[in-house]
């Protein structure tokens, strides 16, 4: 096979737009929930579109236009980070807030590859940071239990909207119309999700096991993370 179509056949195996971008913005309103400022989200979107665009621009060789619209996403990172630092006065508040927003730009370089088609270990990695801030904000007790449960439940919708996108990527390709498809499997595991953040909600509020918020964040992720594997 030729290099001209090696890289046509990369170029169409990308992650799809529609279950990446609802993973990124998943994973930002899961930091919202938490506490995390609307600027600093505000920033960290701006700096996942500009990446995305500046990536796709330099895929297309249009490459000064790519690198500078390119800069400006890492430019909108920086400054989510740094408005997220200036903002925090307590270590509990670095601990829940900004490994998370570490997380969605980890997110982001899995879905938007410079190079290759999406990385499977960044999509978890990325989700994973965002569920540290999850964890930590249980066991700090910085906010509800319906919040923490809708929280934790956003983070594994975005886990499985990340894998998606690459999983359609791969087996149907980036120029086929798959929006449909995306958004129903996003929509099926979101409409899952919350059945789960009910049922967690119930048990917490009437059951006599006395039970951490943590504990229960984790047992809803348990839930889900079996919903999704039916779900498939």
């Amino acid at each position: 096979m030729s290099a001209g179509a090696t890289r046509t056949t990369t170029a169409t195996q990308r992650p799809t737009r529609v279950a990446s971008g609802l993973a990124v913005c998943i994973a930002l309103f899961a930091l919202w929930k938490l506490g995390a400022s609307s600027l600093s989200l505000a920033l960290e979107l701006l700096g996942v579109a500009a990446f995305a665009t500046g990536v796709g621009l330099w895929r297309r060789d249009w490459l000064v236009s790519g690198s500078v619209i390119g800069f400006v996403g890492v430019a909108g990172f920086a400054g989510s980070l740094g408005v997220a630092f200036a903002a925090i006065t307590k270590l509990s508040g670095f601990i829940r807030l900004i490994p998370g927003l570490i997380g969605v730009i980890v997110l982001a370089l899995a879905l938007v590859p410079a190079r290759g088609t999406g990385s499977r270990a960044l999509v978890k990695v990325g989700t994973a940071l965002v569920f540290i801030g999850v964890l930590a904000s249980g066991i700090f007790n910085a906010v509800t239990l319906g919040t923490l449960l809708l929280a934790g439940a956003a983070t594994v919708v975005a886990w499985d909207a990340g894998e998606h996108a690459i999983n359609v990527g791969e087996h149907l390709g980036r120029g086929q119309d798959t929006r449909e498809i995306e958004l129903v499997h996003v929509a099926g595991t979101g409409v899952v999700a919350l059945v789960a953040v009910e049922a967690a909600t119930f048990s917490g509020g009437v059951g006599p096991s006395g039970l951490s918020l943590a504990s229960l964040v984790l047992l809803l992720v348990a839930i889900v993370l079996l919903a999704v594997a039916l779900h498939d």
